[in-house]
């Protein structure tokens, strides 16, 4: 049996997730168009996922993925991981080993985009693989935590630099006036996604490509001083290195936060101009990202004497700043600023995507999986995102929750190497355009359940605080999903779906 992309997942008897043609069903989904709602139909067809143009090519996947995983991490963390391992030299072998963890990822989920090529990632193949639940627990994590999350620490990030340059490095802009630079940035993505997929890829095409001089301007800069005989940092090598499990988890999940976006390709795949594109596109873009930041974090310690790269709040001023003097300070923000926008248009543009995924199936609202008639954008996924994300941004203090809610998306990536290995073994004729060793999936698991179980070991209240976040999603499914716990509601909670459906369509123009 072959995975359409537009096919609507139906649940099989055991559970789990069929892509059969058939007509109703219990779990079938409703949708509304225009015309009203619309169930999948008697004659054998299929409710279509979504009406969104295949207008992406290699360029856009390879700068969309790179483009992501570039963003204020490498400009922020090397200091901190160097300070967790203790040496110069084993930081860069967590570096290296994050690095090769990223790729065998990447490749893992190649094999999973080409074989389910349908948009929405981990949600796709968890509703596949495992049912409704799953997914729903995904969809819940992802769309209300991990994406607005991650994209809130990207603009205030992207608003402290760009700032710099007015404010300067000793006397940091007002926290209003920082909020307020990403509320304006955080519109402006949300709106050049509304109107058209590819304005966006454009936008994360042009700002990939001056992220990377922002690192080979850097990787120049170090690379001179070595050539000039300052090796700093470098010299320390393996010296007072510490290997304890705690700190040594801390110190991965700094560098694969980041190197955090090796899977975006598998949210767009249904909007690749062909699905073989996916694999390549992650075999150029995550080995270039990964060369890249080796090479940068060797120019940041040649540059930095050791105390001032430990002491450093913002090491890639800090480095083009004793490289070039007072323009390092000027050039330098601007640079690290147009790499956080790049990041955080790729973000939530991938973040749509699951939400749309989601919504089109029944596990969110379905006015959240609106199409727009005529940009054919999902608009109403961006606007949801653009309000969990404004309300991270102005109300909470986000840099608190990251650790919270880090080893949760490893969680799902291991899961996600659970399924492939399943779908090896449930359905070996299943069509593979890209297949990897078995090896690799099985390397992943385990680092997976590594960086999972040792938190929970050495940070036991914050991990349990992310498990309860999942676990409360638990009733809400069973209410609002199911309608299993308020079955005498279910009329009443269809009809409300109904109306904010219909009146989202009319408001906007989707369907």
């Amino acid at each position: 049996m072959s995975f359409e992309p537009d096919d609507l997942p139906m649940a099989r008897n055991d559970g789990c997730v069929s892509l059969e043609k058939t007509g109703s069903s219990s779990e079938s989904v409703g949708l509304v168009n225009s015309k009203g709602p619309m169930e999948s139909s008697n004659e054998g067809t299929s409710v279509p996922l979504s009406k969104m143009k295949k207008e992406l090519g290699l360029m856009s996947a390879v700068s969309l993925v790179a483009g992501t995983t570039i963003g204020a991490g490498i400009f922020l963390t090397p200091n901190a991981i160097v300070g967790h391992v203790g040496s110069d030299g084993m930081a860069l072998i967590v570096w290296l080993i994050s690095g090769i963890v990223s790729l065998f990822g990447g490749l893992c989920y190649a094999e999973l985009g080409t074989a389910l090529p349908s948009s929405g990632g981990e949600y796709v193949y968890l509703r596949y693989a495992f049912g409704r639940l799953p997914a729903f627990l995904y969809s819940w994590s992802s769309c209300l935590i991990l994406r607005p999350l991650v994209a809130g620490v990207i603009l205030l990030t992207f608003a402290n630099y760009v700032s710099t340059p007015f404010y300067g490095v000793d006397c940091p802009a007002p926290a209003y006036t920082v909020k307020l630079i990403a509320i304006a940035a955080l519109v402006f993505i949300t709106c050049v996604g509304c109107l058209s997929a590819k304005w966006s890829a454009n936008v994360s095409s042009l700002f990939f490509f001056i992220k990377v001089f922002a690192i080979l301007f850097l990787i120049v800069l170090g690379f001179v001083s070595l050539s000039q005989g300052h090796y700093r940092g470098l010299e320390n090598g393996f010296r007072n290195t510490t290997i304890e499990s705690g700190a040594l988890v801390i110190a991965f999940y700094d560098s694969l936060w980041a190197l955090n976006g090796w899977n975006n390709a598998n949210y767009f795949v249904g909007e690749l101009t062909s699905p073989k594109i996916l694999p390549v596109a992650l075999c150029i873009a995550i080995p270039l990202v990964i060369t890249l930041y080796l090479l940068v974090n060797i120019a940041y310690m040649s540059l930095l004497p050791t105390a001032t790269f430990l002491a450093s709040n913002a090491i890639a001023l800090d480095a083009a700043e004793h490289a070039i003097g007072q323009a390092g300070l000027i050039i330098m923000p601007l640079l690290v600023a147009a790499s956080c926008f790049g990041a955080a248009n790729g973000v939530l543009f991938c973040g749509s995507r699951i939400t749309v995924a989601a919504a089109k199936r029944g596990d969110l609202p379905r006015c959240l999986g609106l199409v727009h008639d005529v940009y054919c954008t999902p608009v109403t996924a961006y606007i949801f995102q653009f309000c969990v994300a404004l309300f991270y941004t102005v109300a909470v203090d986000i840099n608190s929750l990251i650790l919270f809610f880090s080893f949760v998306a490893w969680m799902f990536y291991g899961t996600s190497m659970v399924i492939l290995l399943l779908l090896r073994r449930r359905e070996p004729h299943l069509p593979r355009p890209f297949k990897v060793p078995i090896v690799l999936p099985v390397v992943m698991l385990l680092f997976a359940l590594f960086l999972v179980i040792t938190p929970f070991v050495k940070y036991p209240l914050r991990s349990f605080i992310a498990l309860a976040f999942m676990i409360v999603s638990v009733p809400i499914y069973y209410i609002f999903v199911t309608n299993q716990l308020l079955s005498r509601y279910a009329s009443h909670i269809h009809r409300a779906s109904d109306w904010m459906t219909r009146t989202t369509q009319r408001v906007i123009g989707a369907s």
